[in-house]
């Protein structure tokens, strides 16, 4: 028996192993984990990851997939394409900590999960870059196309998509330090964010000033 969609987001041993799941591959990464344990910790029979989920890889898939969700209201590529490119920007920005640092456990597990990734890359990499990553970057380079007027797959432009992420992912990675560095800060997503946004901005009105004519969209 094959569950549709809406089957399968009420089907409680499947929410069970992606609870479980996303806690064991925070601790451990993708490597270090097994379905036995991830089983165990859910109280489901082995055969349901291959049920629900195919394989050990396609859990972690979908565990990633859940944990980026979070913020979907504040950054799907259709509701942010009607706004403004300044006020998209400012959004998908907020989105991005929402979800890294203020969406609860399972943004916690996001962060981790990524961080044994990066450190200890696997075959899993590429799904999670094609499936998860890459519709976001894509989007937020069509933002930074529309404010710095060139196109989307301009050197600069991925430059500018970069630098932006870079400082998201300052902001989650080294939230341990930051804490003990500036504990008044308390971590405030939205001034954050808008902190982001308003470097970011000015950055790129700069560059869009600077932007010879021949390349300008």
């Amino acid at each position: 028996m094959v569950l549709s969609p809406s089957q399968e987001d009420h089907d409680p041993t499947r929410s069970r192993l992606l609870e479980a799941a996303g806690v064991v591959f925070a601790e451990k990464g993708f490597a270090g984990t097994t379905v036995r344990e991830i089983c165990l910790k859910a109280g489901a029979n082995v055969a349901a990851v291959n049920y629900h989920f195919r394989d050990k890889q396609g859990l972690y898939i979908q565990v990633l997939r859940q944990s980026m969700a979070l913020a979907a209201n504040e950054d799907r590529a259709d509701e942010l394409a009607v706004l403004p490119p300044e006020e998209a920007l400012r959004r998908m920005i907020f989105g991005m900590l929402h979800r890294t640092n203020s969406c609860g456990e399972r943004g916690t597990w996001h962060v981790r999960i990524m961080a044994h990734e990066l450190s200890q890359p696997t075959a899993a990499l590429d799904r999670v870059v094609q499936e998860v990553i890459r519709p976001r970057y894509e989007t937020l380079r069509q933002i930074i196309s529309s404010i710095i007027r060139l196109p989307s797959e301009h050197p600069t432009t991925r430059m500018c998509a970069h630098s932006v992420i870079g400082q998201v992912v300052h902001y989650a990675h080294a939230r341990p330090v930051i804490d003990r560095l500036w504990p008044e800060l308390n971590f405030n997503a939205e001034q954050i964010a808008g902190h982001i946004a308003t470097l970011s901005l000015a950055g790129l009105q700069a560059i869009r000033n600077q932007s010879k004519p021949q390349d300008l969209i």
